[in-house]
């Protein structure tokens, strides 16, 4: 399929622009929304690290409170740590309970907040709020007194989240401080994100120990198993991740680990929501290079259809002038190359126009020429195209092919207008032959008289060129060689008649007188009388084959069909004619299966033999071999006779069986009428005669009888067909 200019020149316009800037549209669409996820990403991450630094600060505040009392109870008695405690509850509210223990975990003095009640922790023995507990069973009272090192652990036995440290105190004391951690969230200013994020402090456990008071508790049910907590719970420092939670929607987040007492910070948020930013540049991105590429596909039409539209008008133009119409020209107006190649353009047609007024006359005296030419010869002639279409066909040709001499033929095929149907089939089976010097014998009956014709054809080729233009069928007129030769064989006739007559007469006188009937004749004279009673036999011979041949021509030659056997009449026939080689010492060989039985005219098979064998004769060399070979089939008898002579050269094979054609230069004798005989004799029994031969190699004439011969009521020969 072809692809017009115009196209191709948008196609290019739009890979060379699209393809760059949808590549670099996606690339950086891709990099905003990266940047953007990781700007979310750090702020999350940030704000989680931000909480958790609150958390150590809030926790540090504690300790060195809870120090300055360790250092202030030294050096008090009982009483005064007793207020010493109570006031440290009223100036730090989020305080819940502070209380000594001694080494046995038992309180000594312990300090609560008026709104602290809550059943007793775990480790410390049951009793009423204010009564004095024992945290001997705590893990982190004890790992304080192995440790010398302050501990602190979440606590949930008040419902609510709460830190407990224990404070190494003196030899083998401890103080335990209680802290709330419902005063956290908006000591750390913890707020939600968004309408869907929010953060929370988890404790070692994964619950969930504080978060921004518009959220409700139950958005943080299942905390525990969302991959993120497991994650921070597990991590050694900071980080972000994606993940789904319980309910499947996929949310994204950040945390940051809490060293002392464990748990985390988290920050979650939806990522629909917390993306939907970098959504939106996504969206106005695509938007924007749509737009762009509609901007280049105007752009692209217009600037191929200014650089294609010149160039289509040249092409226009240029099937016009090639149309023989030299008075168009182009008008570029591109103020560029394309306006010199039209200038250009305009001046070629120029050019032609002026070269073409100038071959008009000249092409035209020369059309005429030929045509006067053409149409005076009395040779038939047709031109044309290699679709058979008629180009020319002159006066004759016309006539031949029964076309009237006004009627316009030219461009039609040739066999739809030729009218006698004997011509049109000889016109196409010359123009179907293959074979070189093709030629076909027609008769034609024209307005005065029947004229006899030679058909055949020729390629036509421009001098000095290869290039075949088309095909010449010519009609040559041989109605004067014909009645040539019907007066040529009329006139043997005549003579043949004339003369056999007399031949006949001599020779019977020449035999009586060889019978010395009238009287005795000397030697002398007998040789003279055998000699008189040869060349009379040879030339009655002669008579009798012209006479023969126009007989068979005419038709008037009837087959006495009985059964014969082949073998025995070429057998007779070789050894009558064996003398005849004798001279030469020529070796005659008979190859046959058998009796070969077959219904033919014997005497017609007998001259067969006689004139093929003699002919081999002839041309055998010294001491040469002829051949006689017989087979059959089932459907027929077939012979050859052949030698081992000079051979027939190519040129001939097909003449010799004319009559008077003889090899030139092979002098034999003869009329040239003993392989006339042949063809005909085989013709009549429906068989056929042909020749193989190559130079140096000699001869070999091979013919057919067919089996079943028979004669119709009409006295027609025919093969009976085997039932």
């Amino acid at each position: 399929m072809k692809i017009r200019l115009f196209h191709k020149f948008v196609m290019v316009l739009l890979l060379v622009s699209l393809v760059p800037i949808t590549l670099l549209g996606y690339r950086l669409i891709s990099i905003g929304q990266l940047g953007v996820k990781t700007a979310i990403l750090e702020l999350h991450l940030n704000m989680a690290e931000r909480i958790a630094g609150d958390f150590r600060a809030y926790t540090d505040r504690m300790d060195g409170r809870m120090r300055f009392v360790m250092d202030a109870m030294l050096k008090l008695d009982w009483e005064t740590k007793q207020a010493l405690l109570a006031s440290l509850m009223d100036t730090n509210p989020e305080l819940k309970e502070v209380s000594v223990l001694s080494a046995s975990g038992r309180e000594l003095i312990k300090a609560l907040s008026p709104s602290y009640s809550a059943p007793a922790p775990p480790g410390a023995s049951q009793g009423s709020g204010q009564e004095l507990r024992s945290y001997a069973g705590d893990p982190a009272f004890r790992s304080a007194l192995a440790s010398k090192k302050i501990t602190a652990r979440f606590d949930w036995s008040s419902g609510r989240a709460e830190m407990v440290f224990f404070y190494p105190f003196q030899k083998d004391m401890a103080l335990r401080a209680s802290v709330s951690m419902d005063r956290f969230p908006a000591a750390s200013e913890l707020k939600e994100v968004g309408r869907t994020g929010f953060p929370v402090v988890i404790d070692p456990a994964g619950r969930p120990a504080a978060w921004p008071a518009g959220v409700e508790a139950g958005e943080l049910g299942g905390i525990k198993e969302w991959p993120i907590t497991r994650t921070a719970l597990s991590a050694l420092a900071s980080g972000s991740a994606e993940y789904e939670n319980a309910d499947g929607r996929s949310q994204i987040g950040a945390y940051a680990p809490i060293a002392e007492p464990g748990g985390a910070v988290i920050v979650t948020q939806s990522r629909e929501e917390a993306f939907r930013y970098a959504l939106f540049m996504r969206r106005q991105a695509v938007y924007a290079v749509l737009a762009f590429v509609l901007v280049v596909l105007v752009a692209a039409f217009l600037l191929s259809r200014q650089m294609t539209g010149p160039i289509l008008e040249l092409t226009r133009v240029a099937g016009k002038v090639a149309g023989g119409d030299f008075s168009k020209t182009v008008d570029i107006n591109t103020r560029d190359e394309l306006e010199d190649l039209g200038e250009t353009f305009n001046n070629m047609v120029r050019q032609l126009k002026t070269y073409s007024d100038m071959q008009v006359d000249r092409i035209i005296r020369e059309q005429k020429n030929t045509e006067a030419i053409l149409f005076s010869t009395e040779d038939g002639i047709v031109m044309i195209d290699d679709t058979a279409r008629v180009q020319l066909a002159n006066r004759r040709a016309r006539s031949v092919m029964g076309v009237n001499q006004d009627e316009a033929i030219e461009g039609r095929p040739l066999t739809d207008i030729i009218c006698d149907a004997a011509v049109k089939s000889a016109v196409s089976e010359v123009l179907d032959s293959r074979k070189e010097n093709f030629v076909k014998e027609i008769e034609v009956a024209l307005e005065h008289s029947r004229r006899f014709f030679k058909c055949f054809s020729a390629p036509i080729v421009a001098p000095g060129k290869s290039a075949r233009l088309g095909t010449l069928v010519a009609f040559y007129d041989i109605t004067l060689d014909k009645d040539l030769e019907r007066i040529k064989e009329e006139f043997l006739h005549s003579i043949t008649h004339d003369l056999r007559n007399p031949m006949g007469a001599v020779k019977g006188f020449v035999e009586f007188l060889l019978k010395e009937i009238p009287g005795p004749v000397n030697e002398a004279q007998r040789k003279m009388l055998v000699s008189i009673d040869r060349a009379a036999f040879r030339l009655l011979g002669m008579i009798n084959n012209i006479l023969d041949i126009a007989k068979m021509e005419a038709g008037r030659m009837e087959l006495k069909l009985t059964p014969v056997d082949v073998y025995e009449i070429a057998r007779r026939m070789v050894d009558l004619l064996e003398s005849l080689g004798q001279r030469k010492k020529i070796k005659f060989v008979l190859e046959a299966p058998g009796p070969v039985v077959v219904d033919a005219d014997g005497a017609m098979l007998e001259r067969m033999f006689t004139n093929l064998i003699g002919n081999a004769v002839k041309f055998a060399p010294e001491n040469g071999i002829i051949t006689v070979h017989l087979e059959e089939d089932a459907e027929k008898v077939t012979a050859y006779v052949g030698d081992n002579g000079d051979g027939i050269p190519l040129e001939y094979l097909d003449k010799i069986f004319e009559k008077f054609e003889q090899v030139k230069g092979q002098k034999a004798g003869g009329t040239g009428l003993g392989l006339t005989i042949c063809k005909h004799i085989a013709a009549a029994h429906l068989g056929a005669i042909r020749v193989e031969s190559e130079l140096g190699k000699g001869a070999k004439f091979i013919f057919t009888v067919p089996k079943g011969l028979a004669r119709d009521d009409h006295g027609k020969i025919f093969i009976r067909v085997a039932a």
